[in-house]
């Protein structure tokens, strides 16, 4: 016994080295991944940020170069001379703030009602939602479309509102839900007996609760409506309607009129105020995904 306590305290260094070493070894190998996984997303918005700045004989120059020989700015100051680049601007803004408000509204009320009512039908229902978001855009276009004709929508941008909050709301209604399950009814309860109505009670202690929630849906519901590509291309036919992906697009095989210089121009302007939009709100956004995945149902 007393031989076994000698050599035991000696063979606890070397233990806590072997684990830390590979404790080391771990976190290299996770910042390598790390890295590379960054590098390979990442650099193609570097290069088509970089080539944005390019003069257009330097774009085509054969081997590129990585940095540009003379910096210019005259891909930008073309793309807002030469093409309609403001107006597919502002209607990706109106269609996106449009689908994103809608999605929060409606889906924020119906996914309370799943949460906090009970009707015959509700978990159906709920199944229903979700089985409607697995759902391509090509299989619901044509349908949509049918309807927004019908109604006098056609080439309207209430039309793209209207499809794009179709094609979120499911995951809305979804997502939240599980939120407001999370969050026990007893805090609204004693809201309403201190004299809060429940809307007053659900917009004052719910809706703060499940904050996280509202803001990683309402990222994705922006997301997707300032990037959908198939609703615009069906519903939109006019130039003072299009949005920034369909006017982008019409440009590609156009570059007898529009160079690719601009192009590049306009691609970084397109994704430069969602990766803002996304550095500002990462903090919440990762809480918010991290907690629906630990709430959902």
């Amino acid at each position: 016994m007393t031989a076994i306590a000698t050599r035991t305290p000696a063979s606890l260094p070397r233990n806590r080295d072997i684990a830390d070493m590979h404790y080391l070894a771990s976190r290299i190998m996770l910042y390598l991944l790390a890295f590379t996984a960054v590098s390979v997303i990442g650099f193609p918005l570097f290069w088509m940020l970089i080539c944005s700045f390019k003069p257009g004989g330097e774009l085509y120059a054969v081997p590129p170069t990585f940095l540009p020989n003379e910096w210019t700015l005259q891909n930008y100051r073309d793309l807002f001379v030469q093409t309609n680049f403001l107006t597919y601007f502002a209607n990706s803004l109106i269609v996106a703030f449009g689908a994103t408000f809608l999605s929060l509204v409606v889906g924020g009320l119906g996914a309370y009602s799943l949460s906090r009512f009970r009707f015959f039908g509700i978990a159906a229902f709920s199944n229903a939602t979700l089985v409607c978001y697995m759902l391509p855009e090509v299989l619901i276009v044509l349908p949509l479309y049918i309807y927004v004709v019908k109604l006098g929508m056609a080439d309207t941008l209430i039309s793209l509102i209207i499809a794009n909050t179709a094609f979120t709301l499911p995951l809305a209604l979804w997502f939240m839900r599980s939120y407001f399950n999370a969050i026990p009814i007893s805090l609204e309860e004693s809201a309403m007996i201190d004299g809060c109505t429940r809307l007053g009670a659900m917009m004052r202690v719910t809706v703060p609760l499940a904050l996280p929630g509202i803001i990683s849906v309402g990222v994705f519901s922006f997301n997707h409506a300032w990037n959908e590509f198939l609703f615009a291309l069906v519903f939109v036919s006019s130039e003072t309607n299009k949005t920034l992906p369909l006017g982008l697009a019409t440009w590609i095989g156009q570059d007898n009129i529009y160079s690719w210089g601009m192009l590049l121009a306009g691609a970084v302007l397109v994704t430069v105020p969602v990766i803002l939009f996304y550095l500002l709100v990462q903090r919440k956004l990762v809480v918010g995904l991290a907690d629906g995945g630990a709430k959902g149902e």
